[in-house]
């Protein structure tokens, strides 16, 4: 089909409105619409749309919207689009999420480096422990003074380490021995210290105690003493006025088991001997040919009346006795200090028992567990065990702190026990007993070991961080 003359005009009447057309053209396009009244409505038509395309484009993008696309766009505002690399993130992001970031790495920083110095600054300086020697005396006579029968010594060498006035030395006459004197088996000798142990009756009296101070003469001291099975034993330490010094009660710890030393004999006297007008049998204890204690036994209740400790010599060294004993009814005062809260080895087998030490042995240098006792506060932490097998005891601590001095020190002064101490790591280990030195070395070499306190920087912020945040 031939195209009409309208279908040729119309093809240019873009142009036309445009005023893009050559003089030519536009003439003869003016000339058709001068007769066509379709074509003047198609070119009125294509006038209508421009027109309303140059109103939109005179009113130009809104000036809010212009500034929020440049604040997006940054640094690239004036770049073209097509130079962003990445998928639907401008250069610009992606440094703003960078430098986010390295300052929040730097504030994590500055934050711990912030907790290390205040755990550094809070850290707890270890208490320093000094008189390791007299402290370990003391416990060693509030331990022994609540086991075994010889309460009297342990409190008569708890007042002298608490200073009471005992007055001048003296002389001490040792008991009058049996010149006959009969082996016995070691069986024997540990019925008797048994039976005089668990023994059940009431008694009260005075006891005189003498502590040798090394060079012939002894410090001496009375005590007042009642004993009730079941209630325990209370103790009045009187000064050289006859005052009472110190009074304390004390509960019925006795050794799981009487086992007597390796290497002791004994002899018993084939004959009663009087003792504080009390017919009594005595034994007596031999190491290596030389006595080492002899004990006085009441024939009728078994308790003991007498006892007494010989050093390397053969000499006194400590010595314990009724000078005063009446049996019968007695009520002990309730308002007694008790010396020290031992608790019976018994308790040992419930869970966290044991502080401070890796492993707290059940026997040392082959003296049984028999009592210990414990605190689990924070900087004062200690354990304190005693060990007895009814001829000797032995008592072991450990304590939270650092030596004042360094090294181990043995002591024999004028209590008569020797003691070693020394630092282990974070705390300090001691030991000392009423038997020989041999025997403290025995029990030395089975606790921990001699080390340094550990105070090196790391320590000491594990320390202040366990301040801030306790970990049990």
């Amino acid at each position: 089909m031939a195209a009409t003359p309208c279908d040729r005009i119309r093809a240019d009447l873009s142009a036309y409105a445009d005023q893009t057309l050559t003089p030519r053209r536009w003439e003869q396009v003016s000339y058709h619409l001068a007769g066509c009244a379709d074509c003047r409505a198609e070119l009125a038509a294509i006038d209508a749309v421009c027109g309303e395309l140059n109103r939109c484009r005179a009113s130009g993008p809104s000036t809010s919207l212009a500034a929020r696309l440049e604040a997006i766009a940054g640094e690239q505002a004036q770049a073209p689009l097509y130079m962003a690399s990445g998928q639907g993130e401008l250069p610009s992001a992606r440094r703003d999420r960078g430098r986010r970031v390295a300052q929040g790495s730097v504030v994590t920083l500055l934050a711990m480096v912030s907790v290390v110095v205040l755990a550094v600054l809070i850290a707890p300086d270890p208490p320093r422990l000094t008189n390791l020697v007299g402290a370990a005396r003391q416990q060693f006579s509030m331990s022994a003074a609540s086991i075994g029968t010889n309460e009297a010594i342990g409190a008569v060498l708890l007042a002298v380490e608490r200073g009471a006035d005992l007055g001048e030395s003296v002389s001490y006459q040792p008991v009058n021995q049996v010149v006959g004197l009969t082996p016995v088996s070691a069986e024997r000798a540990v019925n008797l210290l048994t039976r005089a142990v668990d023994a059940s009756v009431t008694v009260s009296g005075v006891q005189g105690v003498w502590v040798s101070d090394n060079a012939g003469r002894y410090r001496s001291a009375q005590v007042r003493t009642a004993k009730r099975p079941g209630e325990g034993t209370q103790l009045e330490v009187l000064d050289s006025r006859g005052d009472g010094f110190m009074s304390a009660s004390l509960p019925t710890l006795t050794p799981q088991r009487v086992t007597a030393p390796e290497g002791w004999s004994f002899a018993e006297g084939s004959e009663p001997v009087v003792v504080g007008g009390r017919a009594a049998t005595q034994l007596q204890a031999s190491q290596d040919g030389r006595p080492v204690a002899g004990w006085w036994f009441d024939t009728e209740t078994g308790i003991q009346l007498w006892a007494e400790r010989y050093d390397a010599y053969g000499a006194v060294s400590i010595a314990t006795g009724f000078k005063q004993l009446s049996f019968g009814e007695q009520h002990l005062n309730g308002g007694a200090a008790q010396l020290i809260a031992l608790q019976p080895a018994s308790g040992s087998q419930t869970e966290g028992w044991c502080v401070g030490l890796s492993e707290c042995p059940q026997e040392l240098g082959g003296l049984p567990l028999v009592a210990y006792a414990s605190s689990n506060r924070e900087a004062h932490r200690s354990m304190t065990l005693v060990y007895s097998d009814g001829f000797e005891s032995a008592v072991v601590g450990w304590t939270e702190g650092l030596l004042a001095e360094d090294g181990a020190v043995s002591s024999a002064q004028s209590s008569g026990l020797p003691t070693l101490y020394w630092q282990s790591g974070e705390a300090v280990v001691w030991a000392t007993t009423n038997g020989s030195y041999e025997l403290l070395c025995d029990i030395a070499d089975e606790l921990p070991q001699e080390a340094p306190y550990p105070s090196s920087l790391l320590d000491r912020v594990a320390a202040g961080l366990n301040r801030l945040v306790p970990v049990r």
